[in-house]
């Protein structure tokens, strides 16, 4: 597998992970969410029950004090009355509540009786309307327990010894508990509720939200998977047609090498006629349009690989555009005048073919896009780490707003009547990625009417 199509997977694999990931983590949360939901449900209900049992339970026999407050926990209970007396019982340690109370609530405080019991029948009917209010339907179980008092250090140890007393009494029908909480009027035991979970309560605060995260869910999930097969099957299409390509170039180049060969060994070896030279000529002509249309393709195949590997090789820079230059100069319908200056041996570690195939884009673009004598002037110099290839060409030109986009896939710089001359907008592009392929760097320089400049910079690396 190719490095750009393993990335690719792994990419989609660990987003796939990811996301997949971040979903199942939202949707425990909102569980979990629900769930204190419903614990702080249960636990406000039988709060309320506590303090309607608390009222029903207050009979209006006392006369004063008019108006209280009363404040307690399991550590204290005190009766702030207005008439400047204070009431003070003892109790183990809890929650601080407050509550504005009636004068007969006072009274039942002060004189209720210390073993009186809560009675359960009258919570349990409370506790099942405080529900009801809050929406919850459950089976349920109310159940106290005694405070396990012991001497020495008990404000310490209390809440452990609470929890313990706590345990030994709930049950394993019932998978959730409220926190124990006090009774107003028996100071000495702490009354719970155990309930089943309702699952209306759950699918009526969870079913839109799961909802939406499995919609959600299912099409970033499709959507993942669409695109990993996207690839794997552009990957092998890619593949196929690579491989099509460079075989059908290859077999196609054979015989066109054949076939050159035969026709310069006609040229040596049969008398010179007009009629053989015109023959000659054609079939030279005809075999240079199949091979530039053959190398154009390999051009295409070449471009569309990324990770292609160079053939490096040292090669003289002055060799390779005489040989550009001689070669031109014989095919061109046109009249081309070229000058080559600079250093007579410029050497670098290249891939021949390609970068051949670059520099002759560029000489072609040149001849092409150009009016009347083409004049086209090749300079090389270098310096102890780079080669600079400077080719100016006294053509058409490129206007200023399109300079940017030359080397980009496909485009072709709107020139009016040069439209018709044909060409897929690729010749640049390939350029650029030859150079970039060898670590240099291309710029152009260019205006309307007065030609166009192209330097490249190439490392020697010798």
């Amino acid at each position: 597998m190719k490095t750009s199509a393993r990335n690719a997977t792994l990419f989609i694999t660990f987003l796939f992970l990811f996301f997949n990931g971040v979903q199942v983590y939202l949707i425990l949360q909102r569980i979990a969410g629900t769930k204190a939901k419903f614990n702080t449900v249960c636990t406000n209900a039988l709060l309320s029950t506590l303090f309607e049992y608390n009222k029903l339970k207050g009979t209006d026999t006392a006369s004063k004090p008019k108006q209280a407050l009363i404040t307690w926990s399991l550590n204290d209970i005190a009766v702030n009355r207005l008439d400047s007396q204070n009431i003070a019982v003892r109790s183990p340690t809890s929650r601080l509540y407050a509550m504005r109370s009636d004068p007969a609530s006072i009274e039942a405080l002060v004189t209720r009786p210390r073993s009186f019991s809560p009675d359960l029948v009258l919570l349990g009917s409370l506790y099942r309307e405080a529900l009801d209010s809050f929406e919850v339907h459950s089976k349920y179980r109310l159940d106290t327990f005694a405070i396990p008092f012991k001497t020495g250090n008990s404000r310490i140890a209390m809440p452990e010894r609470i929890n313990d007393a706590w345990a030994m009494k709930r049950t394993k029908t019932y998978p959730f508990s409220t926190n124990p909480q006090r009774i107003f009027f028996y100071p000495t035991a702490l009354i719970f509720a155990e309930l089943k979970y309702d699952y209306n309560f759950f699918i009526k605060d969870l079913l839109w939200p799961m909802l939406a995260f499995f919609f959600i869910l299912l099409i970033s999930n499709i959507a993942l998977v669409f695109v990993y097969r996207t690839i794997r099957k552009q990957k092998r299409i890619n593949e196929v047609k690579t491989d099509f390509i460079n075989n059908m170039t290859h077999e196609m180049k054979t015989p066109i090498t054949i076939a050159s060969a035969g026709l310069e060994a006609l040229e040596h070896h049969i008398p010179a006629t007009e009629r053989t030279d015109f023959y000659l000529h054609t079939s030279k002509k005809q075999l240079y349009l199949l091979n530039d249309f053959v190398e154009r393709i390999l051009d295409a195949t070449v471009q569309d690989i990324p990770d292609f590997n160079l053939k490096k090789e040292k090669i003289d820079l002055h060799t390779l555009f005489d040989e550009l230059i001689q070669s031109h100069s014989v095919l061109n319908k046109k009249t081309v005048s070229f000058r080559l200056t600079g250093q007579e041996s410029a050497f670098i570690q290249a891939d021949q073919l390609h970068l051949q195939t670059a520099f002759h884009n560029i000489i072609d673009n040149a001849i092409k896009y150009s009016n009347g004598r083409v004049e086209i002037h090749m300079d090389i110099t270098e310096n102890n780490r780079d080669c600079i290839i400077k080719i100016r060409d006294n053509g058409i030109g490129i206007p200023q707003q399109y300079i940017k986009y030359i080397f980009e896939k496909f485009f072709r710089v709107p020139q009016g009547d040069a439209q018709s001359i044909k060409g897929f907008g690729l010749g640049l592009y390939y350029v650029s990625s030859i150079v970039k392929k060898h670590s240099g760097n291309i710029t152009v320089h260019s205006k309307l009417r007065s030609g166009t400049e192209f330097i490249i910079t190439l490392p020697r690396n010798l």
